[in-house]
């Protein structure tokens, strides 16, 4: 054999033996990646709450359907708003099927802690009296709680309620509630299940006035040129998601969901779908 056949054979049975190891390293790697996809499979993501969820293929989300933009149904039924659209996302992001349950602010807690919905978008305050009880995530809105009056009232402030002669209208359990009791214990109190029924007893003279975000207040002002929205604001709230107590890893992947659909944008552009302005600026982590 001469010499430059055998340098022939020499440079194949090289190339032979690399493609050989290249061969038998790509089919370790796929195997070794099959078996680490297994593994993470057989052990889940670390959260019961997760978990069942993705196995379920359903996230069952509360939110309160209450008032417009914040949550509300249509015509046909259908649930609308910021925090049905938050909800959605959620689900569109886990590959998912979602389903709303509508809470108002006395069963939204209770919903959550009884393990009838998986996750509150509904509008929740995140403060340490109620971290007792539930998680909270980074916030995906800032809010503060304004007063809705007919628009003709010389009732401008909370100070000016605080008297028997004045009656107003809050849902019970929620921060509106609690500035009136402390601030206008004198006044009469009307409770309702929801901001809806607050904005009819105003406009119908039932009421002298009403609390709620200013999201909503300033929204329903909007729309009715018999309610106006007083100027001040008395709380400067960051509202959150909401998940059950005892689960930091699904409190974890809520965080990590809300702080990426705030960088990417999505929560700016979804926040002037519903109001027409761009949102306050909120903080991000990732």
């Amino acid at each position: 054999m001469g010499k430059c056949m055998k340098k022939v054979l020499s440079v194949a049975l090289a190339i032979g033996l690399i493609a050989g190891m290249a061969a038998g390293c790509s089919s370790s790697k796929k195997e070794s990646s099959k078996n680490n996809d297994a593994a993470a499979k057989e052990e889940g993501s670390g959260s019961a709450t997760l978990d069942a969820i993705l196995e379920k293929g359903k996230i069952v989300v509360g939110c309160s359907l209450n008032g417009a933009p914040i949550g509300f149904t249509d015509d046909s039924g259908k649930e609308m708003g910021y925090d049905v659209d938050w909800a959605n996302r959620l689900g569109e992001v886990l590959g998912v099927d979602v389903e709303i349950v509508n809470v108002d602010a006395e069963t939204r807690l209770p919903a959550l802690t009884s393990g009838r919905v998986d996750v509150l978008f509904a509008n929740v305050t995140g403060n340490l009296e109620r971290a007792q009880s539930v998680d909270f995530s980074i916030p995906y809105l800032r809010a503060g709680i304004k007063m809705l009056t007919a628009a003709d009232s010389e009732l401008h402030t909370l100070e000016d309620l605080n008297n028997p002669d004045v009656t107003v209208s809050v849902n019970r359990g929620s921060t509106g509630e609690a500035l009136v009791t402390e601030y206008a214990p004198d006044a009469n109190i009307l409770y309702v299940d929801n901001f809806t029924d607050s904005v009819l007893q105003v406009e119908q003279g039932k009421a002298d006035a009403a609390f709620e975000d200013n999201t909503v207040v300033e929204y329903a002002a909007s729309q009715n040129d018999k309610l106006e929205a007083q100027e001040k604001m008395y709380t400067s709230d960051p509202i959150c998601a909401a998940c059950r107590k005892g689960d930091m890893e699904f409190t974890r992947y809520l965080d990590m969901f809300v702080s990426w659909q705030i960088s990417s944008g999505w929560q700016s552009d979804t926040y002037e779908k519903w109001w027409g302005t761009k949102p306050a600026e909120l903080n991000y982590l990732w």
